[in-house]
């Protein structure tokens, strides 16, 4: 799978301002009858993780672990027909859904066999409550895309209402990696010869010597991609440390959940659930380790998912509408248009992205510094009257409003390493 290392796997200010903060009315919590957002889901947001468990923690135990650190999803890679039916069977009584990987499907991709034991598959898990969808490959060669979207098709012929799931490159695959020249052509021709229910990627942004350079401009490039095509975005965040990766921290985390959702992602993945064995790298614990025990980042994802699942109602009604960065750029980054809701961050290098929902407005600031909380200016355009803050953790919602004839719309936000706060505007 990404198993990272592999050679591939790194103004305006306003400050002048802050006295003006003033005529800005922060309210906080009990103060004020509905002056925060809530959301009650209509839909659990799939946040998945894999892989395992694998067939020594193949128990009751192990699928509660994953449902009470608040994953939706888990994704086994067992092979067998039985241990895959076990695992639904143990997976529905966690109250969990199970993304199946199948020996029988992994042999057709490296093969020109016929497809006619997709019958076969479909029939054995198709009718299961817990069944999620067919695991098909991870991070394929543009080589293999005429092959894969012959099994996507007969998937979707034969089970339409659960998805074939393949997982791509990130940008610092090389050529050789990718099948094309550019990582672009590799995404564009995936997406165009396989045909997929949605577009799932990888890329693990924070290293050892920071974070990579590239990590926004490929999300840059896969948003824009699904958006042309109408399909959702699944992104990944990393847990498991090795090679140049550190043991994680929630800031790391966090950085890598919010700027996923930031970027309009409507499924949340993590590598790995269980710790992996081998010796090509000098694996750390998974969310569990080896004995099925919560390693290190097991409360930190629980803590970060949390977060997720109290507005997770929100994000999957939301319709990306912008992306921008506040001061240093990122690679490949746009800075905020001097015509939109927010016209300015100082202070804090901030993920800006814009959502509507119907009528209603959104913005989601994310705190690029993963490592340090920092403190934003931020102005917000004229046509701007209130912001109020959505309700995601234990921190007290704030709500900031201005009078209408009120030249400069500033508020002052602080953020805890690679965190987020999101605001409805009115």
């Amino acid at each position: 799978m990404k198993f990272a290392g592999k050679g591939r796997r790194p103004r305006l200010s306003f400050y002048v301002l802050v006295a003006l903060i003033g005529f800005i009315s922060p309210l906080h919590a009990g103060q004020d009858e509905g002056r925060a957002v809530t959301a009650g889901p209509t839909r659990r947001m799939p946040i998945m993780t894999w892989p395992g468990p694998d067939a020594s923690l193949l128990n009751a135990e192990t699928f509660r672990l994953v449902a009470g650190a608040g994953f939706s999803v888990n994704a086994s890679f067992l092979g067998g027909r039985e241990a895959n039916l076990k695992a639904l069977d143990l997976a529905r009584a966690a109250g969990l859904r199970l993304m199946i990987q199948d020996d029988r499907i992994s042999q057709l991709v490296d093969s020109t066999l016929p497809l006619q034991v997709l019958t076969k598959v479909v029939a054995d898990y198709k009718g299961h409550p817990a069944f999620f969808g067919y695991f098909i490959t991870d991070e394929p060669n543009a080589s293999k895309f005429e092959r894969l979207g012959l099994i996507v098709r007969r998937l979707r012929e034969l089970d339409p209402a659960h998805p074939a799931y393949i997982n791509l490159f990130p940008t610092y695959a090389n050529e050789q990696q990718l099948g094309t020249k550019t990582y672009e052509e590799h995404v564009a021709r995936y997406l165009e010869t396989v045909r997929p229910p949605f577009l799932s990627f990888d890329h693990y942004p924070v290293t050892r010597s920071g974070l990579r350079p590239d990590y926004y401009r490929n999300l840059e490039i896969v948003r824009r991609m699904a958006m042309e095509r109408g399909l959702d975005l699944w992104a990944f965040t990393l847990v498991t440390p090795h090679a140049v990766y550190p043991p994680p921290t929630l800031g790391h985390i966090r950085l890598q959940l919010w700027s996923d959702i930031a970027y309009g992602a409507k499924a949340l993945q993590y590598f790995t659930f269980g710790t992996p064995g081998g010796t090509d790298f000098d694996w750390g614990s998974g969310l569990v380790d080896k004995q099925g025990r919560p390693g290190p980042a097991y409360p930190l994802a629980r803590q970060a998912n949390a977060e997720i699942r109290r507005c997770e109602g929100l994000i999957l009604r939301w319709r990306s509408v912008g992306v921008y960065h506040s001061e240093p750029l990122p690679e490949g980054t746009r800075p905020l248009p001097g015509d939109g809701p927010v016209l300015a961050v100082s202070g804090a290098p901030l993920v800006v992205g814009l959502f509507s929902d119907g009528p209603e407005k959104y913005v989601v600031f994310v705190n690029r510094d993963y490592e340090n909380p920092r403190t934003a200016v931020i102005r917000f355009g004229d046509n701007v009257l209130q912001a109020r803050e959505v309700v995601k953790d234990d921190r007290p919602p704030a709500r900031f409003a201005w009078p209408a004839d009120q030249t400069d719309r500033i508020c002052v936000l602080t953020f805890e390493p690679g965190a987020a706060r999101i605001f409805r505007l009115k």
